[in-house]
């Protein structure tokens, strides 16, 4: 007798958790409000933060690159801040270095006012000058920068 009430209980208490039970999350994500309430729970706590990052990073890394153009152009506080960052890495990495030599070349390349905006910045450094100069990078007494 305990045995078929146990039963009973049992199968009671699944039908009832099933029929309590759905799975809504699609509905969930919808909800606008919700939504924001979850978006601003994963960047509020660092962890889930973390993992977020780590997830745009490699499905979205496209998007965070046109993001932080957005950005750097935007708020030139933060694009110096990114500027330093790059240079930092090309101190350390010849290759990032000699990339963003190249794209500094091409600029010069593409655009005869830019090359001379750039020529004119590069005067402003008179120990890089010298530099190249005693490097033997290019004649500097004949090209007047």
């Amino acid at each position: 007798m305990n045995k078929i009430i146990l039963t009973i209980v049992v199968a009671l208490a699944t039908v009832f958790s099933l029929t309590q039970c759905s799975n809504n999350s699609g509905n969930e994500i919808s909800n606008a409000d919700h939504r924001a309430k979850i978006i601003s729970e994963l960047m509020n706590n660092e962890n889930y933060m973390k993992e977020v990052m780590d997830a745009m990073k490699s499905k979205h890394s496209e998007a965070m690159v046109s993001s932080s153009y957005e950005l750097m152009q935007a708020d030139k506080g933060l694009s110096s801040q990114m500027m330093g960052m790059m240079m930092e890495m090309s101190k350390s990495d010849t290759s990032m270095c000699k990339m963003m030599m190249g794209k500094t070349m091409e600029m010069c390349d593409m655009d005869k006012e830019k090359c001379k905006m750039m020529m004119s910045a590069m005067n402003e450094h008179p120990q890089g000058m010298k530099n190249m100069k005693d490097l033997g990078m290019c004649d500097m007494d004949k090209n007047k920068m």
